[in-house]
């Protein structure tokens, strides 16, 4: 028969320090790995941006009282291409002409893929542009406009890519 071991203190203490230590050096691995593969941030110069907030503020105010509306559309994806379509137009439906427009298009699951597309007017109020070939899935397509007047116009709209 085997006598018990005697727990002491000692025993105690060991293994406490030894199992919070385990708990620190996998938590500071999760931790490692973490802001390895993905920083955080969506955008670079967060500070800057951030300090001329009131001058997004102001550009919102104007771009509401515009009252400009848009619409995103993948329309054809073949050839290794993927084509955007953006319509602009007023609250009544009537199109906006003449602007000058781009369109930025991010994924936000991956970094290094977001694409900016010139788009160019082909009918009143719609612009088309090409890109490569998209990756299946969702992504936030950004509109930036220069009306003809100097107007400015950015909307983010949510689209999914199909396969």
């Amino acid at each position: 028969m085997m006598t018990p071991r005697e727990i002491t203190g000692r025993t105690v203490l060991t293994g406490m320090l030894a199992f919070f230590g385990v708990i620190f050096a996998v938590n500071g691995a999760f931790v490692y790995f973490a802001l390895d593969t993905w920083p955080g941030l969506d955008v670079s110069n967060a500070y800057r941006k951030g300090i001329e907030y009131n001058k997004v503020l102001s550009a919102a105010d104007a771009q509401t009282t515009l009252g400009w509306r848009s619409r995103i559309k993948i329309l054809n994806r073949a050839g290794g291409r993927t084509e955007l379509h953006v319509s602009i137009h007023t609250q009544s439906g009537e199109p906006i002409t003449g602007m000058t427009v781009r369109v930025e298009m991010r994924r936000p699951t991956h970094e290094g893929i977001d694409v900016h597309v010139p788009l160019v007017e082909d009918e009143a109020g719609f612009y088309t542009g090409l890109t490569a070939d998209l990756l299946a899935g969702q992504w936030l397509g950004v509109i930036h406009g220069q009306g003809a007047s100097g107007e400015a116009y950015m909307m983010a709209h949510k689209l999914t890519v199909p396969q």
